[in-house]
């Protein structure tokens, strides 16, 4: 199977929960403004078909939110998700060129896995109007997920160019490229230094317009060691600088300890590594700890060793 775009690729599980799949899913205001606010003055009538629509869009949301928290079950779920698609549907049927509606299913329809039906969606609203980032953005999704990572490339940086002020179309080339890297180079379209550069320009400027985004944040720090050549001591500076921040959860002081210690492992530093492993952490990350704190026990091992075989 094709390699994914997706955020996965961020820490552990747990904080790579928000994949960038879903993060590309948090529709833009190019769709969702134009049902949502009125203009000012005097309010507009609202049409059954922009009622209709903004209810199965509402009515999906709640559904999702009500499946998240684990309020119904997998079958009554799958039953109400059925039931939405089915609306949809008469939608499409008797408003197959409408932009807001097309994007708006295709972004449901990506939800519930179904992405060959998504793309059909996000393809024929590209067809309607060719300069909606959203849509170009999700068609670079459908694109990375069938290993079309050149094509996707294109996509990706068209969104960016339509929406320049927009993070997550930064953060999807960023992840695009760090994500089919060796492709990339493999067929000379980059030499890994200008890779090196473009993953951490993208990631850098997502940070810039979504500073808060914790996500975004702490995939930025773990690109300084995806690179082909890896900057290890700028890595440790940034991930001091999350360390001072106000804000963080318990767990995400433990990650961005854990990252700490990797990198200074990395620089030779072991015994101030070894100094942020000792305390526990959260259990989901245990692994991880006894991982660093093995690497270490090993390196010092050998160390010895070869100190023992130059006495000799």
């Amino acid at each position: 199977m094709a390699k994914t775009c997706t955020i996965s690729r961020f820490m552990t599980s747990s904080v790579r929960a928000l994949t960038l799949l879903a993060a590309l899913l948090l529709l833009p205001a190019c769709a969702t403004q134009k049902l949502a606010e009125p203009s000012s003055g005097a309010r507009p009538a609202v049409s059954i078909f922009e009622r209709k629509l903004t209810d199965i869009a509402a009515d999906s949301e709640r559904q999702f939110a009500l499946m998240e928290a684990g309020q119904i079950s997998q079958d009554d779920f799958e039953r109400r998700i059925l039931d939405l698609a089915s609306r949809y549907d008469e939608l499409i049927h008797d408003n197959p060129n409408h932009l807001d509606l097309l994007i708006l299913y295709g972004k449901f329809l990506r939800r519930v896995y179904q992405n060959d039906k998504a793309n059909v969606m996000f393809a024929h609203a590209d067809r309607i109007d060719d300069n909606v980032a959203v849509v170009k953005q999700q068609l670079g999704n459908y694109l990375a997920e069938q290993g079309q990572y050149a094509e996707a490339l294109a996509y990706y940086l068209r969104a960016a160019e339509l929406e320049p002020a927009e993070a997550i179309y930064h953060f999807g080339i960023g992840e695009l490229l760090a994500t089919f890297r060796d492709e990339f180079a493999k067929e000379i379209v980059f030499t890994n230094e200008v890779l090196d550069r473009q993953i951490l320009v993208a990631f850098k400027r997502a940070a810039e317009l979504d500073p808060k985004n914790k996500d975004i944040c702490f995939r930025l720090g773990e690109a300084y060691y995806d690179l082909h050549n890896p900057l290890w001591s700028e890595a440790l500076a940034y991930w001091e600088g999350v360390a001072a921040k106000a804000g963080l959860t318990p767990f995400e002081r433990d990650v961005v300890r854990l990252h700490r210690a990797r990198v200074l492992c990395e620089l030779g530093r072991r015994r101030e590594a070894l100094a942020l492993l000792r305390d526990e952490v959260a259990p989901v990350l245990a692994a991880t700890r006894t991982r660093l704190m093995g690497r270490i026990a090993a390196d010092d091992a050998a160390e010895a060793a070869r100190k023992e075989a130059a006495a000799q």
